[in-house]
């Protein structure tokens, strides 16, 4: 009897951890977003991906300035509860970054610093989580049309560099491209709904990789390459589908 209740108890308590996790994790997903503010003579971009675990966050901000020493991917941790987060992390140059927000439904903003060898940087960073508008499959008359370049030059040659953060369990696992490498269909449906078919040179598939954005992973993409030139021929036939 004792180890029936024993083990009802333990189940209990890691259904109530499991739910508490649940409940707490406001701050995990892929961001946008600008820092702001009487000192910033022009709006910064930003982007984020971020992870909550329990009352931990940790994640990366990429962030683009002037002077360049505050520009770059700041590695963070810190804690969050259901209104507040508070984060801090540094950056290859060696300048620290300081960042309390408040939470609302798919935004985080509130007052950062920046402190690095150009001096001081404050301003209000205001991150808007990125959402998903579809699940990309209506782009996969593309891909069938397209299998062999898609696997063998878009996959093996262009996204093998992008293994290393957007796979599950990566940094990048919480943003919305992610590689699987054993299902390229999942890949290429990953891909789909960052390609915009108005402008395929704005497309985000692009510009992240080329650092034209902000880019937690920074340049994995070198401008003038032949990686860069079958992403734009992947990018313009999806674009030319008109179906992303």
């Amino acid at each position: 009897m004792r180890t029936l209740r024993s083990a009802w108890m333990m189940t209990l308590l890691a259904g109530v951890a499991v739910l508490s996790g649940t409940a707490r994790a406001q701050v995990t997903g892929s961001f946008d977003g600008t820092v702001t503010g009487p000192r910033v003579t022009t709006p910064l971009n930003a982007s984020a991906a971020l992870l909550q675990m329990g009352p931990f966050v940790t994640g990366t901000l990429a962030l683009a300035s002037v002077p360049p020493d505050f520009a770059g991917i700041y590695t963070l941790t810190g804690k969050a509860t259901k209104k507040r987060v508070k984060v801090s992390g540094v950056s290859a140059t060696g300048a620290l970054l300081k960042w309390k927000a408040k939470i609302a439904p798919g935004l985080l903003q509130g007052n950062a610093k920046v402190k690095g060898s150009a001096g001081k940087l404050k301003g209000k960073l205001a991150l808007t989580m990125n959402v998903a508008t579809g699940d990309g499959s209506g782009c996969d008359a593309v891909y069938a049309g397209n299998t062999t370049f898609f696997a063998d030059q878009v996959m093996a040659q262009v996204l093998d560099a992008c293994t290393t953060c957007h796979v599950s369990g990566g940094q990048a696992a919480t943003t919305r491209f992610q590689v699987t490498a054993a299902d390229p269909l999942a890949t290429a449906r990953s891909m789909a709904s960052l390609i915009d078919a108005a402008n395929p040179d704005g497309s985000r598939i692009l510009q992240k990789p080329l650092d034209l954005l902000p880019h937690g992973g920074g340049v994995q993409i070198t401008a003038g390459s032949a990686e860069e030139a079958i992403l734009r021929q992947w990018v313009e036939l999806v674009a030319a589908a008109s179906c992303s």
